[in-house]
């Protein structure tokens, strides 16, 4: 069995302060909730947090270092959360120590904040990913009868190409397919919604311009937006959201259908 080999940050971006930026423009992959609009470097009195955004489940607070956490950055991101009154804080690193992981657990006990410490890794492609190492225990168990879920995405989530599992409210700003080593997701914002395309890797931007073939500009509107390490486009459906319930039928009925036109596109291409 080939062991997947993983990549340090630090080989990948020169400062912390580029990750931060990448990091802004993917906060849905963190699976913390739902948060849109992100700040890189805001102000926090005199100093300044790598990440703040906010959204439906409030403020988020982000700090992030190459390597393992140390203990200067889990006190910045402590007093930077509770200076912007946040309701999610996260630690991001490569590595985190045993009593780091023991604190976080502890802080999630008697604290309003949830806490999160997530390992940041880098395949050999290039391609992210994020797991949770510590985190608010209660808010993840789906399971629990208590545990509300989306209004919106549950026929969505009955039948076809999308269908899966029940989204829990917090986690409801998108849903996600994958295909072909690409991301495809269904992304409701408060008054608008969009599909969403993203390309990881070394030649991200050589098939994010294959699959633009596929999808000519008089047939169907996109927008081309990337990072250091992302491609994606994005098709805007309808300037109506999460926030507009009475058009909530003719929303989804436009979304899954961009959305399953979009995947099948992907389907039988050869990207």
């Amino acid at each position: 069995m080939k062991l997947q080999k993983y990549k340090n940050l630090s080989s990948l971006y020169t400062r912390e302060e580029d990750f931060s930026s990448d990091l802004a423009n993917h906060i849905s992959q963190l699976n913390v909730g739902d948060f849109e609009d992100a700040e890189t470097e805001s102000n926090v009195g005199t100093r300044k947090a790598d990440i703040v955004a906010t959204g439906n489940d409030g403020i988020l607070v982000i700090e992030n270092q190459f390597g393992k956490a140390d203990w200067d950055h889990w006190g910045r991101l402590e007093a930077y959360a509770r200076l912007k009154e946040a309701n999610v804080a996260i630690l991001i690193a490569e590595e985190f120590e045993e009593l780091m992981i023991v604190t976080c657990n502890l802080r999630n006990e008697d604290s309003n904040i949830d806490w999160y410490l997530v390992q940041a890794q880098v395949n050999e492609h290039d391609e992210f990913l994020f797991h949770q190492i510590a985190r608010p225990a209660i808010d993840v168990q789906t399971e629990r009868k208590n545990v509300e879920y989306s209004e919106f995405w549950e026929p969505i989530r009955k039948k076809g190409v999308f269908a899966g599992k029940p989204v829990p409210i917090r986690d409801e700003g998108w849903i996600g397919k994958g295909i072909k080593g690409i991301s495809l997701l269904l992304q409701l914002h408060n008054h608008a919604c969009s599909v969403l395309l993203s390309f990881q890797g070394e030649n991200r931007l050589k098939r994010r311009d294959a699959a633009i073939e596929l999808f000519p500009k008089e047939e169907i509107e996109y927008e081309l937006r990337e990072s250091p390490k992302f491609a994606n486009i994005v098709f805007p459906v309808m300037d109506k959201g999460k926030k507009d319930k009475e058009h909530w039928p003719v929303i989804r009925e436009k979304l899954t259908k961009i959305g399953t036109e979009i995947y099948d596109k992907i389907k039988e291409s050869d990207i």
